[in-house]
């Protein structure tokens, strides 16, 4: 199990750990009685540990659990005309015979980039005739399994089926990375299953029906 420490790490093996080893030492030397040491020194060596590195330890357990789940995942490809949100690059370079870009909440329309004769002509607040769409989250804490998780997929916007989905999940610091991170940014690591973003293999999932230049 790999432990997902940042900053901290040099902190703890250049000053924690020297002051531990000093420890142990005065320890030797104070308690004479070996039945005393047989208890006192594993409880002074796993209070050692866990003070640092407790909430590490489980916060690496809980990532050992779902980095197996995650990277890109497809389940089935569609050929499509056009997807959402997307934008005129997405019509000029990728293929597609449209794209359009968010739905206004207000108007419930959107600005939709189409395939002409002549060009790429761009249409504001029309109604959007998008089949499927790619959504996204930001990474937020999942308290279930207590990483943080950020998602992406490809979806059916009327039936919800999701034909593709990106897991990444970021461990939680530990105590000691949490101060340092009060004052220097200070992200302990992840997992992505070595997957790019989704939107960087769109294509080849939602198979543009218009082909690409």
């Amino acid at each position: 199990m790999k432990l997902y420490i940042g900053l901290a790490g040099p902190l703890l093996l250049f000053v924690y750990l020297p002051l531990v080893l000093i420890g142990l030492v005065a320890l030797f030397r104070k308690v004479k009685q070996w039945k005393t040491r047989a208890w006192a020194i594993p409880l002074y060596l796993i209070l050692a540990y866990v003070i640092p590195l407790g909430d590490v330890t489980w916060h690496s357990w809980n990532m050992s659990k779902v980095c197996p789940k995650a990277g890109l995942h497809v389940y089935r490809t569609v050929m499509v005309d056009g997807f959402m949100p997307g934008s005129e690059y997405a019509v000029q370079k990728r293929g597609y015979r449209f794209a359009e870009g968010t739905i206004d909440t207000k108007t419930g329309l959107v600005t939709r980039w189409e395939k002409t004769e002549t060009g790429v002509q761009r249409l504001d607040g029309v109604p959007s005739k998008s089949e499927w769409e790619l959504i996204s989250t930001i990474a937020t804490p999942d308290y279930k399994l207590g990483v943080s998780k950020t998602y992406e997929a490809i979806q059916n916007r009327f039936a919800k089926e999701v034909i593709a989905e990106r897991k990444v999940f970021l461990a939680w610091r530990g105590w000691i990375d949490a101060w340092i991170g009060s004052v220097i940014d200070n992200s302990v690591g992840g997992c992505d299953g070595g997957s790019r973003m989704l939107r960087d293999s769109i294509e080849k999932i939602l198979i543009p029906a218009g082909g690409k230049k």
